[in-house]
């Protein structure tokens, strides 16, 4: 039974690149995720040329269909060595699996393998629906970087203010495409000639693209037009303010609890060759540059055995 744990174990340091005992597999396997993925996505590219598509149609039928597979086997063994995340907060082996599976990653994971269950269990399937599906199988390439994942975190952590700045953004777009419509409607009507028509002239207004495919030519309308670019600069730009600060805040709050867990396990000034690997999984874990890292534990080691930092 050890031994099976500890296979596990070990399958789960190296499905998250996190294994110092299997480097060399964990660096292996992760160079063969990186290029499966970035072959699908060529693939489903490449198949969107008719020409292309016709005379290897065969070549990239059995592509996927090994796509399929590896992917397939790689989500069961994330699944089975979920058990191993004790990090999770779980205390048994199906929640951390739930947990898992339930979570940004394992949706990921799904996804990469769902257009082919999806094909078998709905066979009129429109198959350009399917090739879309196909192409978010480069977000798998999430397992070996968290910043997708700290945006979203960001996000949520700010999920307060971003609300209300949405709630003014739409505000916005609503109260323009209505002044639009009754200072335009009757002059450009296939442009102004309903409020949904005016919404799509504000979205594009207030988000500074300007496609030029509807422009106000009465002077009510430019002065609304006018209005509405200004209202766009600033309402886009406090979205953006919010999500930089989040943003900048998660990276220093990692920073922060990688400081901490450092603290803990150099409370003596010195590290073992045990502490290293443990460092080394928590810095990939809060994603700290190996010299960032390295900083912050050369300035735990001196604070610890009485020392200060040397100056910048």
């Amino acid at each position: 039974m050890t031994k099976h744990l500890t296979l596990r174990h070990r399958l789960f340091l190296i499905l998250r690149y996190a294994s110092v005992k299997d480097r060399k597999a964990a660096l292996a396997f992760s160079w063969l995720m990186t290029l499966m993925v970035l072959i699908n996505v060529v693939v489903v590219v490449l198949e969107s040329v008719p020409e292309i598509d016709r005379h290897h149609q065969q070549a990239f039928a059995w592509f996927d269909a090994a796509s399929i597979l590896f992917f397939s086997i790689e989500y069961l063994l994330r699944v089975w060595t979920a058990a191993e995340n004790h990090r999770s907060g779980h205390a048994s082996a199906t929640r951390r699996r739930l947990h898992y599976m339930l979570g940004f990653h394992g949706l990921i994971d799904l996804i990469a393998i769902l257009p082919f269950f999806l094909q078998s269990l709905l066979p009129g399937l429109d198959l350009r629906v399917l090739r879309v599906i196909r192409i978010l199988r480069i977000l798998k390439l999430s397992h070996y970087s968290t910043a997708l994942e700290d945006l979203i975190a960001s996000i949520y952590a700010e999920r307060d203010s971003f609300i209300s700045a949405l709630y003014l953004l739409a505000l916005t777009i609503l109260i323009a495409s209505c002044l639009m419509y009754y200072a335009e409607h009757r002059l450009q009507p296939a442009q102004f000639g309903t409020i949904p028509d005016a919404m799509w002239w504000a979205i594009v207004t207030i988000t500074t693209v300007g496609y030029g495919d509807a422009v106000p030519v009465s002077v009510h309308g430019k002065f609304i037009g006018a209005v509405t670019a200004l209202s766009g600069v600033f309402t886009v730009a406090l979205l953006t303010g919010i999500v930089a600060s989040a943003f900048a805040t998660r990276v220093r709050r990692q920073e922060i609890e990688f400081t901490t867990e450092v603290e803990e396990l150099v409370k003596d000034g010195h590290i073992n060759a045990k502490e290293q690997r443990t460092i080394e999984h928590l810095r990939k874990e809060f994603g700290i540059t190996e010299a960032h890292a390295r900083a912050i534990v050369r300035q735990v080691i001196e604070e610890s055995s009485g020392g200060r930092p040397p100056p910048n």
